[in-house]
């Protein structure tokens, strides 16, 4: 009875190290297109200009920004953002679209950018990558002071 149960884990081990070793070792494993690990950009301040239906893109005055959109604000004001299908757009706590933003509207931007190639604009001292909208948050204009 013993003998039986052994030669069955023996067979099991031996099948199983045969099946890996016909396994593919992942050939071309790593050289294919590098994967992009998104890094998040947050942009606050006032449109620069009115985005017509059509644009691909607006630019932000920006007043308010996360650690990485600090380095465009630097860079030089007004920013320009990338809009996309995904982009999303919020105006009066409910959906919108493009051309329902206007000029000087506080303007709330979450973006996304590759790590890498900040990285790498960083390390050759060359022009940032220009972020792409997920989400353009429209406040509308500033409410006027009353005394």
């Amino acid at each position: 009875m013993r003998f039986t149960k052994l030669v069955t884990v023996a067979l099991a081990a031996a099948a199983l190290a045969v099946s890996g070793a016909t396994a593919d070792p992942g050939h071309g494993k790593g050289k294919g297109k590098p994967t992009c690990k998104p890094a998040p950009v947050m942009l606050a301040g006032t449109l620069a200009s009115e985005p017509a239906t059509g644009d691909i893109s607006l630019e932000l005055t920006v007043k308010h920004a996360n650690r990485l959109g600090r380095m465009y604000a630097k860079a030089g004001n007004p920013v320009t953002v990338a809009l996309d299908a995904k982009t999303r757009y919020r105006k009066d706590g409910g959906d919108s679209t493009l051309d329902a933003l206007a000029q000087n509207d506080r303007a709330l931007v979450l973006a996304k950018v590759c790590r890498s190639d900040v990285k790498a604009a960083k390390a050759s001292s060359s022009a940032l990558p220009v972020p792409t909208a997920r989400l353009v948050l429209d406040k509308g204009q500033k409410p006027a002071e009353s005394s």
